[in-house]
This record gives C-alpha cells, structure tokens and sequence, in this order.
C-alpha cells in the first residue's frame, strides 16, 4: 500500500513488522543511552523509520528516472580571473572532502616526509559508526606499512577474528543436504573492525602529523581558477573560504562532484542490501561466517543472497589468550543484484523479504529467538563507465565516488585499502611535479578490464525484468546451479584460483582455468549461461577478458620499466608521471 505525501509523491508505508522491530530497537537504544551506553551516531549509523523511508525515496526516484536520476547542479566551476588572496593558514595542497573513508587517504598523504599540508572536509562529525566493517588482517596491515598505524593500533581496532568461511548454494532438489554444498575456507574478511576506533585511530596520526579536519563542515561548491599567477581550487565551505592545489572527492557514490562528472546518468546496476545485527544466536555456533549463500531460488525475479558474520567479539576479550573470542551477536545481510528499472521493488519491500527468510536462513524457530540491536540498509550503485576518469582540474575522485569498486561487492573499506598505496603515491608524485590537470590526474583511474570483466559475473547473477514472462527464461534454480557448479570447479583447482574470486579480485590465469574446467567438465550448462547472459554482454565481456591476458602476459616488463622510466633522463617530469601511472596501474588492471 502506498499514500501521497504533500510532494505528491508516493511513499512507501512499512510493514508491521519493520514498525515493531525499529521501535523496539529505538525502545532499548534509548535506554542504553539513558544508563550511559554509545549513542549511533557517525556515517552508516541508519537505523530509523525516517532514514529508511528517505533511502527509499532515493531509490525510488533513481528507478523512475529516464536517462537521469535528477538535476544536476554545477557543484563544480572553473573561472579565470584575479581573486584576492586567502589567508596562509587557510592554504593546503590537498583536502579531502569526505572523512570517513577519506581520512585513511588525509593521514598517509599527511606523513611528514610527503610535506605537504592536508584537510579534511566532514560534514558530520568524523566518527564512524557502531556497526562493524568486515576485511582481513592483512587488507588494514597495508596502514602499518603506510605509517597510519601502529600494530598496537591495529590489535585495537580488530575486535575479533574468526574462520571459517563458508559458500553455499540452494539445492531444491533435495538431493544432498545444503552441508554438502558449502565450500569452506579461510582468512576471507574474518575480522571484525570498529570503525569508531579506526577512524578515531588514523585521525590522531592525522593530526600528530599537522593535518587539519573541518568537521561539521558544508561543502558547497569548487571553483577552479585557471588564472596564470591563481591557479588554486577554492572550496566554499559555508563562513570560509579554503584553498587547495587539489581536490580529493571521497563522499561516496552520492557526491554531488561525482554526481555532475557522471551528469546524473542512471546506475547500470545496483546490489540492494538489508540486514541487521542481532544478539540470541548459539554462541558456540557463531564461530563461523557466510561470505555468500543461498537458501531459496529465484522468486518475483529476484535471487536473493546472504552474508553473515560474528559480531561484537571484543566484548569478551580474553586477556593472554590464543584462542578466538566468542559471542552471541551476529550480523546478517540479504542482497539482490538488479537493474534500476521502476518494476524493481522497494527497499522496504525487500527488507520484508528479510523478514520472511532470515529465520529460515538462520535456522531460527522465529524472528522472536533473537533480539534485534540495528536495522542495516542500503543500495549501491554501478556503473559500466568505471572507474571515473577526472572530469576536472585539480579534481580527483576516489573509493566509491569513482566508482573503483567490484559491481559484485558493497565497495567501502577493503577497496580503499586495495588502492591506498597506489593512488596515495601518485597522488605525491601529481603534487611534486605539480601535475595536477584532468588528463593527468585520469591516468591514476585509468581502465581496468578485471573491473570490467566482473559485469558479466553480476550478469549472470541479477534477474531482468520480464524474464519470468519470456519463452527463453532460463529456469529458477539457474543462478544456484551456476555458482555451485562455479564455485565446485574453483574449489577443485585449489585456492590460488578461489581466493582472488571471493576477495573480488578478478585474474587472468585463474579466471581461464576456471572458464576452461567449466567448459569442459559442465559442457550441457553452456547454453544455459548464454542464455541468461546474451550474446551482446559476452561479446563486450570478452573483449576485456583479452585485455586481461594483454596486461597479464606484459607484467614481466612492469618492473624494469618502472625502473627506467625513474632514473632515466630522457623523460620530462610530465612524462615520468604518466609512465610511472601506466606501469604503477598495471597490477591493479590486470586483477592484481
């Protein structure tokens, strides 16, 4: 059911049982808060009814949308002109707009031998928020060996580890148990990390090192000056103005930079997400996590996945212990991988779904066997055109706002860790050279054919509209029957070949042996994919599949040359910087 607001817009009416869930949630979280306990605030803290509903107001208007999701302001403006000077303090060689992810850029940039002068721009406050993030220990040593963190540090923002990890797929058949089906392995986002500390942790390095952050702090627009003797990036930001040589963009897919690069064009997909954190759960079952599972088939053309994990686990440190913690919080997730076309359901809609199979998916009696601490939701938009090449000067975006993250994965943490090392250098080298145009500062996201080649893999994994009306559907059990013979083939070949895939890195040798064992040992399910695929998506996969081998069978050449190209003389300053961003991008091109 649906009513008009006094925008005439339809808004959809929350089901009981949402109702009942979010007001016991708001219920105990007040009085947790009156006997003093954490209050939820920092970026991702949205829980409530009203950000629920704002959310799906979004979504709504991005399905409904032809061409464009809406108007597009000119955030960003390039003049030229004499300005009068601002203040030195109010001077920088880069700000960050966007903190919560953007200040483990703002602290490796901010180390005292970069010299250089960073802020911050965060327009909450720069915290983050209670619900966990999930990576390995290996993923976030990458700010041990970038100085952000110490390894005391690191101790402190893991709040626990945990293995195995499972994959499992749907079987209606009957004919083996869903036990049978699950691929186990290890060290694949087993560690839970506060964000609260995280980011409290790499803001502290940040500011020890001279770094500035505007918290609570509006951005309302950029002018780029091209004026000979004022070359800069003025930030408006609300009672001031800021100066930078450049502008990093980290506000996440909704920035309003990345929103005029991109001229408000409709995502080509997005992974709606629903879940929650709940405690109740058997203590001495939740050991273990679900990187992707199953428990139904396609229905109302949808497949739904699941992702679970312990949660919570320094809440019962052992002190002098080798052994994992244990707790009896665990947070669940259901996805769905779609178009954005208006037939697609709501979030909330979708978060009944939740409802209705988590019990089920969790082998619960009902929902009442567990008590519910967070409400989690949210899409993620994907675009064909990514990553995001610098559409201005002195304007480079990063993380989910280039949209460098895997169409298959939720993006956030793990692929800024992946990218740090990289762009924060480049990002050194732009600066030093004073290489700072749009030409330049696109060679740091230039194209990369693994990203490219996984829009096949959420292909294959999405339901399109209509299908289920179509002659040529493929069937129900379709997308179960494909990962579990995909992952039983990976599972074969060993764990060089299934690790990079559920980390979403995607590799060439890998990904060919896989394709070749499928083919062969699987040769009737072919056209089934085919199918569901079409011809016109696998013919564009594969021209990056061969761009793929391309760069995989050059990687020998990677090292020298990025050894030459830094000693030699024969280059100018410019062309060392573009050389050094072809060769320094190959790794990450190539899946590495």
């Amino acid at each position: 059911a649906k009513v008009n607001d006094d925008d005439d817009d339809e808004e959809e009416i929350l089901s009981e049982t949402t109702k009942r869930i979010a007001e016991r949630i708001a219920s105990r979280r007040t009085t947790e808060e009156n006997e003093g306990g954490e209050k939820a605030f920092g970026a991702g803290g949205q829980t409530t009814v009203d950000s629920l509903k704002r959310v799906d107001g979004i979504w709504k208007r991005i399905k409904s949308s032809e061409g464009k999701t809406r108007r597009v302001r000119e955030f960003v403006k390039t003049i030229r002109t004499t300005v009068e000077e601002v203040e030195e303090g109010k001077k920088f060689d880069v700000v960050v707009c966007g903190g919560t992810l953007g200040i483990l850029l703002a602290a490796t940039l901010q180390q005292k031998e970069n010299n250089l002068k960073v802020g911050v721009i965060e327009r909450g406050k720069l915290q983050g928020r209670e619900q966990e993030w999930n990576v390995t220990r290996k993923e976030l040593s990458v700010l041990c060996t970038l100085n952000v963190l110490t390894e005391e540090d690191l101790d402190e923002v893991i709040c626990g580890e945990f293995n195995p990890i499972k994959c499992g797929f749907y079987d209606s058949t009957g004919k083996r148990r869903q036990e049978e089906n699950e691929i186990v392995t290890e060290n694949v986002l087993n560690c839970g990390v506060s964000p609260t500390r995280l980011i409290e942790k790499c803001r502290e390095n940040f500011e020890l090192n001279g770094g500035v952050v505007f918290e609570e702090t509006s951005l309302n627009g950029v002018t780029i000056n091209e004026e000979e003797k004022h070359e800069c990036a003025r930030l408006d930001i609300g009672s001031e103005t800021i100066e930078a040589r450049l502008v990093v963009d980290a506000m996440g897919f909704g920035s309003p930079i990345t929103l005029q690069a991109r001229n408000g064009e409709k995502p080509d997909g997005v992974c709606v997400v629903v879940g929650t954190c709940a405690e109740g759960f058997d203590e001495a079952k939740n050991v273990s996590a679900d990187l992707i599972y199953t428990c139904t088939d396609i229905s109302e053309e949808r497949q739904y996945f699941w992702e679970a994990f312990p949660a919570e686990l320094d809440k019962k440190k052992k002190k002098n212990s080798n052994k994992n913690n244990t707790s009896n919080v665990r947070t669940t997730y259901m996805f769905s991988y779609l178009d954005a076309k208006p037939e697609r359901p709501s979030i909330a809609r979708i978060l009944d779904d939740y409802w209705n199979l988590m019990p089920k998916y969790q082998n619960l009696n009902s929902l009442d066997d567990v008590e519910f601490k967070r409400i989690l939701f949210g899409y993620f938009p994907t675009y064909r055109n990514s990553p995001l090449k610098a559409q201005f000067d002195r304007v480079l975006q990063i993380g989910d706002a280039s949209g460098m993250q895997s169409p298959l994965s939720f993006g956030g943490l793990a692929c800024m860790l992946r990218h740090l090392p990289r762009i924060s250098l480049a990002l050194t080298e732009a600066l030093e050279a004073d290489i700072v145009d749009k030409k330049a500062l696109g060679t740091i996201n230039a194209y990369q054919p693994a990203l490219s080649a996984a829009w096949l893999f959420q292909r294959c994994m999405s339901v399109q509209v209509g299908s289920s009306s179509s002659p040529f559907s493929s069937s129900k059990t379709f997308i179960n029957d494909l990962m579990r013979i995909n992952f039983g083939v990976m599972q074969n070949l060993g764990d060089d070949v299934l690790k990079p895939f559920l980390q979403d890195v995607i590799r060439f040798k890998p990904l060919s042996r896989t394709l070749l064992s499928m083919t062969k040992n699987n040769i009737a399910f072919v056209p089934s994919i085919l199918l569901q695929a079409g011809v016109e998506p696998i013919a564009d996969w594969f021209r990056h599949f061969v761009a793929l081998g391309v760069y995989d069978f050059l990687e020998p050449v990677v090292e020298p040359g990025m050894t030459w190209a830094k000693n030699t003389n024969a280059l100018s300053p410019r062309s060392k910087f573009f050389f050094a961003q072809v060769l320094g991008s190959h790794r990450i091109r190539r899946g590495k």
